[in-house]
């Protein structure tokens, strides 16, 4: 060719989405803008610390510039998106003089309505002073646009629980796949579930020990049943115990569950997994398919785990409490679900190495690292540990313990959440959040497998992705590169020699005066390098070669 500069199509700016998203007119794609990357191993950033007893991580539906997080003393926070400070936050809403803080009580779940962008609507799960009942209610923002603050004034009181004890309150809310409000309620403290009968969990007349699944907007469905002042909330008719006024509470999708802390619904498929703390003996993770149309006992307190569950026994129990039925055998027979009728978990772990509280997480879905996509992310709040599995064919698969994530983690792993991008976070009681990311050396300015390439002339400027605030990693460095390609086919082994550096994202391309060989051409790809020297990948497969001599 004998044009001054023609640049191979090397360099992307978006990726094929990850996330469950169709596509919308007018609506962004979370994705864009963010480059994959093929990493394998997985490390931790902070993004927030001196937070007051952090418990969740979420952001609304969409927004890709701000993430929220949840102080369980009655506070909301947000951060925004390529903050270089971590200490440096927004106070989005303050409810603490209306609860109860301290041990498992406080401000515990956040859920953003779908529709946020255009009606400001916004749910929480907080234990109410003085009575210490578990409230759900919905706020506002102030002027019901996402952009401003919540509005405390603006509080709807949807559905109140009587909680017996000051633990086991649950505390988890999100909207499922089908648009409906998930609530995930405790069995009502104490050890043992001291609830009449066989407990509170096996009945059909408490919403303790649930899992509920109501309409918010009250647009259609049956008028609530079990709880306690209800508000403008209606129950599907779908739900699957509904039998009207009286006998079972309608409001309640699933049973047999001792302290749901941390559920979540896979953002691809659909699939619903359930983090269940146990007693003394077991943890338990339970799954179901998205298939599933709810009514599942997952078997508490005939179980505990796998396991039978029986106070006086301790962990080898082989007898569920006398009178309490189905009866429970073990070890448990494997299948969903067992002959006796309750489903059991598709995960269970024992007490031991100093593990003691299940906290649940999600199934990674993000934009970035399509190799970890599938896993499902959980921890232990005890020692800190993240580990993941895959379910495939109701069984599970893979599992890993990720020490690069938790290694130097302080204990009291209190949660894992999401961004818009379905990137993962993770909670630390002490004050800390943590972004989970490749490792720096695993990023890629511009991805493999980006979903546009970006064809450069001669007259034009080149700009690429902002990794400081897609990853929240601070990127005070980019270089740019340049092959000679004399024969006008990029090859396997071509040689980058570093021509400029850069602390922004954008070059004039004008600033290379140099020109390839006539029937030749130029080759540019983008590095980054972190605030401690580390350089990311410059992508490729294999890796491209980069030159070693100093860059200008």
């Amino acid at each position: 060719m004998s044009c001054h500069r023609f640049v191979q199509a090397l360099f992307a700016l978006g990726i094929a989405a990850a996330l469950s998203w169709t596509a919308i007119a007018g609506v962004p794609d979370p994705c864009d803008g963010v480059s994959e990357t093929a990493n394998t191993s997985l490390a931790r950033i902070t993004v927030a610390t001196g937070v007051t007893a952090p418990v969740f991580v979420a952001a609304p539906p969409g927004d890709t510039n701000r993430v929220f997080i949840l102080s369980q003393s009655g506070q909301i926070r947000f951060i925004a998106r390529g903050s270089t400070n971590p200490a440096v936050n927004t106070l989005f809403l303050d409810i603490a003089s209306r609860i109860i803080f301290g041990g498992e009580r406080g401000l515990l779940g956040l859920a953003f309505d779908p529709d946020f962008a255009t009606n400001g609507k916004f749910y929480v799960n907080y234990t109410r002073t003085p009575d210490g009942d578990t409230i759900i209610a919905q706020f506002r923002t102030l002027d019901g646009t996402p952009n401003t603050l919540g509005d405390p004034t603006s509080e709807k009181i949807l559905l109140r629980v009587d909680q017996p004890l000051a633990n086991h309150n649950g505390g988890w809310i999100a909207f499922g796949p089908d648009g409906y409000l998930y609530i995930g309620m405790g069995d009502g403290g104490g050890s043992g579930d001291p609830g009449p009968g066989c407990g509170n969990g096996q009945s059909l007349t408490t919403l303790l020990g649930k899992i509920l699944r109501i309409d918010p907007d009250g647009a259609s469905g049956r008028n609530p049943d079990c709880g306690l002042d209800p508000g403008p909330y209606t129950v599907p008719f779908t739900n699957p115990l509904d039998d009207g006024a009286s006998g079972n509470c309608d409001e309640i999708w699933a049973y047999g569950v001792r302290n749901p802390w941390r559920n979540s619904h896979d953002a691809l498929t659909g699939d619903f997994y359930i983090g269940d703390v146990g007693q003394n003996c077991f943890e338990e993770i339970n799954w179901v398919s998205s298939s599933s149309t709810g009514g599942e006992n997952y078997g508490w307190k005939l179980f505990e785990g796998r396991h039978c569950y029986n106070s006086g026994a301790g962990c080898g129990a082989t007898s569920s409490p006398a009178g309490c039925s189905p009866a429970c055998s073990d070890p448990a027979p494997t299948g969903d679900p067992v002959p006796n009728g309750t489903t059991l978990p598709v995960w269970d772990y024992a007490h031991s190495g100093g593990n003691c509280s299940l906290t649940g997480g999600y199934v990674y879905r993000g934009c970035r690292m399509p190799s970890i996509r599938g896993k499902y992310f959980y921890g232990d709040y005890c020692v800190g540990t993240v580990l993941s599995f895959q379910v495939s064919g109701g069984v599970v698969t893979n599992p890993q313990s990720w020490g690069s994530i938790s290694s130097g983690l302080a204990v009291d792993l209190t949660s894992f959440g999401q961004d818009a991008q379905g990137e993962l976070y993770i909670t630390d009681e002490g004050g800390s959040v943590y972004k989970i990311v490749p490792p720096t050396g695993e990023l890629e300015v511009s991805g493999t497998g980006a979903g546009d390439s970006l064809l450069l002339d001669a007259d034009g400027d080149w700009s690429w992705e902002n990794l400081s605030f897609s990853t929240m990693i601070p990127f005070p460095t980019y270089r740019v590169w340049r092959a000679d390609v004399s024969d006008g086919v990029f090859n396997v082994g071509e040689l980058f020699e570093c021509i400029h550096t850069t602390t922004g994202t954008t070059w004039t391309f004008g600033g290379d005066t140099s020109n390839p060989p006539v029937g030749g051409m130029f080759a540019y790809i983008v590095t980054a390098i972190d605030g401690s020297g580390t350089q990311t990948s410059p992508g490729g497969v294999p890796v491209r070669t980069l030159s070693t001599a100093a860059c200008p």
